[in-house]
């Protein structure tokens, strides 16, 4: 009991500090994102930015419990529930997503991923749900020390398609409409 008490309180750091910049609302800011995670699955993601320009902050943090595949559910590649609070809003959204991967290539570089998911918040009475399906492709190695993953999706719930292109230390987002782009440098 004694063993498993200790594998149960073993966690896992995953600090992420990051320059943002959106071509949206014209404005910089630094990203925060902390992740706690355990042996059995429980996840708590901190985050948090600073806009550079006025020096407002946004905090947000979301709890969940991520399930696997297993003989009893086969179907998909991952599920989440969980639960989200975010300061901007002031509000507690209750989330449950989930995630199936197909690989397109026998090597697992370029997968098919269909995800889905409903939020609900305290404040509304209807669920908000979302759906996207994207095709990524991930080139190790594309220069030396450098690898490179490419993205493209289409969003059910705004009906549109989206990019991404990501480097170790970059990454450029694009909703292919109207010119909106965000840029993120890992510091």
């Amino acid at each position: 009991k004694e063993k498993k008490n200790s594998e149960l309180l073993r966690t896992r750091f995953d600090m992420e500090t990051s320059l943002k910049i959106d071509s949206k609302t014209r404005r910089s800011c630094i990203f925060v994102k902390q992740r706690f995670t355990n042996s059995e699955n429980y996840c708590l993601t901190l985050s948090g930015n600073i806009d550079l320009q006025n020096a407002k902050c946004k905090a947000n943090a979301y709890v969940r419990k991520k399930f696997f595949p297993t003989d009893l559910n086969p179907i998909v590649s991952r599920i989440d529930c969980g639960v989200n609070y975010d300061t901007e809003t002031d509000d507690v959204i209750y989330k449950l997503r989930g995630k199936k991967s197909f690989d397109i290539t026998s090597d697992g570089l370029t997968t098919l991923d269909v995800k889905g998911g409903v939020d609900l918040s305290i404040t509304s009475s209807t669920p908000k749900m979302d759906a996207k399906i994207e095709l990524s492709k991930t080139l190790f190695n594309f220069q030396p020390d450098q690898d490179l993953n490419m993205k493209i999706g289409f969003n059910a719930q705004t009906k549109r398609f989206y990019g991404q292109i990501r480097e170790n230390n970059w990454s450029i987002n694009t909703d292919f409409s109207r010119n909106r782009w965000n840029f993120q440098y890992d510091l």
